[in-house]
């Protein structure tokens, strides 16, 4: 096999029902209430990240600012090991972020670009990664796109084409938000190390959904977050940076969570600490670390595996009803490609949603895209009332 072949060097699950996961249905209390599909915008809210949110008001109201010391930097620590574990790290090679968008911009400051000036992207990314590269070209930084030939997937022979040796990092997600395609990072990893580049991949499409093991995809830095499928909420992001590469990583943007010696205050000099969080900045939301623990336990009890297992058997249900139907989904053809996104190509794609909201029916659209994206905790038979809606309502259209 070649270079540019497409592969995959990690086990892709086969579609596997799993109806024992569906006891964790009683953890979501919007389960009881919506036919809620929209993990891929924002993961249902647990009972266990709720009394996570809980308790840490209470340690607010009983320690103040002493909790600091005795609990919440222990509940920061608690994060970082459970996200090492989920991505097969070591917990000194992990950071955390406010979002995705400032822990790029960080990595983006610690590169040097004097000898190659050219970043590597795809069109299908989500767009905040190459924004953090299109901002630099004041500095000289050029961006370069790979094309998808149907907006749908890419192969890392496309990569292999525009990576050469002027190029210093190439960034790009391992899940499209707009198709559900699971790229094959290693070979696009080995492109870009084969020319001496650095390989960064954007996760939050797929970490908590599709396994992952940063040393399989041999990738150098990792950036995801917990909105999605981690099911803890907005405001953290999580960072894996290579061991090796660390003592050369020196943004220059920080603040003081980044400082060796945060706690001695020293105002006049400022030496990075030596592992990953040197490229943390400032106070991390606490509420959000609280909930983002009770999602990480739910994600390790299950088992990434199985939860990509489950989650393919229900797309590829949705996906033969839709097709069933006569809908064009905007998705791969190869169902081990294939993510727990399912886009469906829909005209007015934003009324339909509205319309299923009144239903009580909770999915997405992206431009002319209809985005459906189920979990472990979601069932065949929501899979069918939302294809029935759809159907019922583009029927009173025709």
């Amino acid at each position: 096999m070649t270079i540019g072949e497409p592969r995959m060097h990690y086990p892709v699950p086969p579609a596997i029902e799993h109806p024992e996961l569906l006891t964790y249905r009683a953890e979501f209390p919007i389960l009881q209430r919506k036919t809620y599909l929209n993990s891929c915008s924002l993961g249902a809210l647990s009972v266990r990240s709720m009394q996570g949110i809980e308790q840490f008001m209470e340690m607010w109201n009983e320690w103040g600012a002493h909790a600091w010391y005795e609990i919440w930097l222990g509940e920061i620590t608690k994060a970082r090991h459970k996200f090492a574990a989920l991505i097969g790290a070591q917990v000194h090679e992990v950071a955390i972020a406010p979002s995705a968008s400032a822990a790029l911009s960080s990595i983006a400051t610690a590169l040097d670009y004097s000898k190659r000036n050219k970043v590597v992207v795809a069109d299908l990314d989500f767009p905040t990664l190459a924004y953090q590269w299109l901002v630099k070209e004041q500095l000289g930084v050029e961006s370069h796109f790979v094309k998808s030939l149907d907006r749908v997937t890419l192969t890392p022979a496309l990569f292999e084409a525009v990576v050469d040796e002027r190029t210093a990092l190439v960034a790009t997600s391992r899940v499209f938000y707009t198709s559900g395609f699971i790229q094959d990072i290693r070979a696009i990893a080995d492109i870009a190390h084969k020319q001496g580049a650095y390989m960064l991949v954007d996760d939050y499409q797929g970490t908590g959904q599709i396994p992952l093991n940063v040393n399989t995809l041999d990738v150098d830095f990792l950036v995801t977050g917990t909105l999605k499928w981690l099911m803890g909420g907005p405001g953290l992001a999580f960072v894996y940076i290579r061991e090796g590469l660390l003592p050369l990583i020196q943004p220059t943007i920080t603040g003081w969570f980044g400082h060796r010696e945060q706690f001695q205050f020293n105002v006049e000099e400022f030496t990075f600490r030596a592992d990953a969080a040197r490229i943390e900045m400032g106070t991390p939301a606490m509420p959000t670390i609280y909930a983002a623990n009770g999602g990480l336990d739910i994600v390790q009890e299950i088992s990434v595996e199985s939860t990509c297992e489950r989650t393919r058997y229900l797309t590829n249900d949705l996906i033969a009803q839709a097709r069933e139907h006569g809908w064009t989904v905007h998705a791969p053809l190869e169902p081990e490609y294939r993510s727990s996104i399912v886009m469906l190509e829909l005209e007015q794609p934003q009324q339909i949603v509205k319309e299923l909201v009144a239903r009580n029916i909770i999915v997405d659209y992206r431009p002319g895209l209809l985005r459906i994206s189920p979990y472990f905790y979601n069932t065949i038979e929501e899979n069918a009332i939302v294809i029935n809606a759809i159907a019922e309502i583009l029927a009173k259209r025709a």
